[in-house]
C-alpha cells in the first residue's frame, strides 16, 4: 500500500487543501509515489494535524474512533462537517482483490471520513449512496445530525472492502504505522517478562494521540525471543527474528553500537563503542532511534512473517518530529539510514531540520506549509534538495530564513552597510559606531571568507545560486 493524495476541508487550519504524493501530482492507477516526502513549515501550520488525518484514515474506521473518541477541535467551522478524504493504491502483497462483475480488479482506492462539532449539523452517509439506473444524474444520500463532536464514517462498500481485507489485524500486507513527537522506550528501570501482545491497527498509531504512552512492544520482544530461545535452542524461527531485527536495529545506529545481550533479568544491554550500556541508560537520541526502528522492526516482522526479509515489505510509515534528540549528525544521515533498511515503505515526515529535508536523497518530495496574512494555509511543493547545502536550503522557499548569520549579527551588518552608503556626512557619534563595525567586519571577514575565484567552493556557491528554487 501507498499513498497518493489526502484532501482536508474544515479540518483545523485547513479550509480546503489537497496534498499529493506522486511525481508531477499525477493521480490514478498509473500515478507513480514519492517514498520520502518532507513536511515543512513554521510552528502552527498543520503539519501534525496532516499526519494525525493519515493516521486515522490508514488505521481504518473501527481503529480511528478509538484513536479519536471525540474529535474537539478537529472542525475549523462547527456550522458544516469536516471531511478527510484519501486515496491509497494497493501493492504486490496486500491482500485481496476488489472487482465486480465486468470490471478489472481494482488497485486504487478512496474513501472519507466526516467530522462534526458541538453544533447540529447533517451528515451524508449512513448506508450506501445509490445511483438510479434509468437516471445516472440522480444521486442520493441518507442523512443523520449529528450534535456533537464526532468521527463519522461514510459506509461505502469500497470501505467495507477495506475494513475486512486491509484493516483487520490478521490482513496480510497493507501495512500502515504512525510515530507521534513523544517517541520514547520506557522510562522506567524496570526488569521485563517474557510476554507479547500481538500489534493492532490501533496501536500502530497510538502514539500519534496518546504522548504518554511509551513504545515498549521492542523491549519486551527482544525478552520474549531469548525467552523462547533459552527453552529451545533449535527454535529456527525465533533465531530468525532476533538475527533480522538486530541487523535492522544496528543499520539504524551509529557504527560500532548493537545490542549485545539480554540479562537472565529480562534487561537489554547495549554494545556503544564497546562499552555496555542498559537502555535505560542511554541518551536520548539512541533512546529516540530504537524506540522508533525497533517498533517499526516489531510491527513489520508479524505482519509479513513469510517473508524472507520483512525489512523489504511496503507500507507507509508517519512520523512527526522526527529531528527531535538526534545530534546534526544523525539528522543528515537518518532519512537515508531507514530509506536503505526499509527500501520499500513510503515515508511521510514532518521536520524543522534543514539536514533532514536534503539527507533523503533524489526520490524525494518536500512539502512546504506557509501561512499568508489572512490566515490561509499554502502549500509548495519542492524537489530534490538532496543537492543544495544547509546555509541554501535555509535561505530557499524550503525555510525562507533571509540569513543564517544571528539576529544580533546580521542587525550588526545591516548597520554597517547603512553606515557606508551616508559617508562621509556621518556624525561623530555615528563615526565612533562606523570604526566598531568596521573591525567587528573584519572579524567576520576571517570567520566566513569568501572562497578562492575558481576553486571548487567558489562555483558550488554559483551553481546553487543559479539553481535553487525561488
Amino acid at each position: 500500500m501507498w499513498l497518493q493524495s489526502v484532501r482536508l476541508e474544515n479540518i483545523k487550519c485547513f479550509e480546503d487543501k489537497e496534498i499529493i504524493f506522486t511525481h508531477n501530482k499525477s493521480k490514478g492507477a498509473k500515478a507513480k509515489p514519492y517514498r520520502w516526502i518532507t513536511l515543512l513549515g513554521e510552528n502552527g501550520v498543520g503539519k501534525s494535524t496532516v499526519l494525525q488525518a493519515l493516521g486515522l484514515l490508514l488505521a481504518g474506521p473501527d481503529a480511528a474512533k478509538e484513536l479519536l473518541p471525540r474529535p474537539t477541535g478537529w472542525v475549523g467551522d462547527s456550522s458544516k462537517p469536516g471531511k478527510l478524504y484519501v486515496e491509497i493504491n494497493q501493492e504486490e502483497g496486500d491482500q485481496g482483490s476488489y472487482s465486480s462483475e465486468k470490471r478489472k480488479a481494482r488497485r486504487h482506492f478512496s474513501y472519507t471520513y466526516f467530522v462534526t462539532g458541538d453544533k447540529a449539523v447533517e451528515v451524508p452517509v449512513k448506508g450506501r449512496k445509490w445511483r438510479d439506473r434509468k437516471d445516472r444524474k440522480d444521486i442520493k444520500y441518507n442523512k443523520e445530525i449529528y450534535t456533537q463532536p464526532t468521527l463519522v464514517t461514510d459506509d461505502t462498500a469500497i470501505l467495507s472492502w477495506l475494513r475486512v481485507n486491509a484493516f483487520a489485524p490478521d490482513s496480510k500486507g497493507w501495512f500502515a504505522a504512525g510515530y507521534g513527537s513523544f517517541r520514547r522506550l520506557t522510562r522506567e528501570s524496570q526488569i521485563l517478562i517474557p510476554s507479547l501482545e500481538m500489534p493492532t491497527r490501533k496501536s500502530n498509531f497510538s502514539t500519534q494521540f496518546d504522548e504518554d504512552r511509551a513504545l515498549s512492544s521492542f523491549e519486551r520482544w527482544m525478552v520474549y525471543l531469548d525467552f523462547r530461545l533459552a527453552k529451545d535452542p533449535n527454535d529456527e524461527q525465533a533465531k530468525k527474528m532476533r538475527s533480522v531485527g538486530t541487523e535492522a536495529i544496528a543499520s539504524l545506529l551509529p557504527k560500532g553500537t548493537k545490542i549485545a545481550r539480554v540479562t537472565k533479568e529480562g534487561l537489554i544491554i547495549f554494545e556503544v563503542q564497546g562499552r555496555e550500556v542498559p537502555t535505560i541508560s542511554l541518551s536520548d537520541g539512541f533512546r529516540s532511534v530504537i524506540a522508533l526502528a525497533g517498533d517499526l522492526v516489531w510491527r513489520l516482522l508479524q505482519i509479513f512473517p513469510d517473508l524472507d526479509n520483512p525489512m523489504d515489505a511496503p507500507g507507509v510509515v508517519l512520523i512527526d518530529e522526527l529531528d527531535i534528540h538526534l545530534h546534526p549528525v544523525w539528522q543528515r544521515d537518518i532519512a537515508g539510514w531507514l530509506c536503505k533498511t526499509f527500501p520499500n515503505l513510503q515515508f511521510i515526515v514532518a521536520t524543522h531540520s534543514p539536514l533532514i529535508a536534503i539527507g533523503a536523497g533524489e526520490n524525494a518530495l518536500t512539502v512546504r506549509f506557509e501561512r499568508d496574512a489572512a490566515g490561509v494555509i499554502g502549500i509548495e511543493y519542492l524537489k530534490d534538495l538532496s543537492i543544495y547545502d544547509v546555509d541554501s536550503v535555509l535561505r530557499s522557499p524550503a525555510f525562507g530564513l533571509i540569513s543564517t548569520y544571528s539576529p544580533e549579527t546580521q542587525a550588526n551588518i545591516e548597520k554597517y552597510h547603512q553606515l557606508q552608503m551616508r559617508l562621509p556626512e556621518l556624525n561623530p557619534e555615528e563615526e565612533k559606531i562606523l570604526a566598531g563595525l568596521t573591525n567587528f567586519m573584519k572579524r567576520l571577514d576571517g570567520a566566513d571568507k569568501p572562497p578562492e575565484p575558481g576553486s571548487l567552493a567558489e562555483r558550488m556557491n554559483k551553481f546553487l545560486a543559479e539553481n535553487l528554487p525561488k
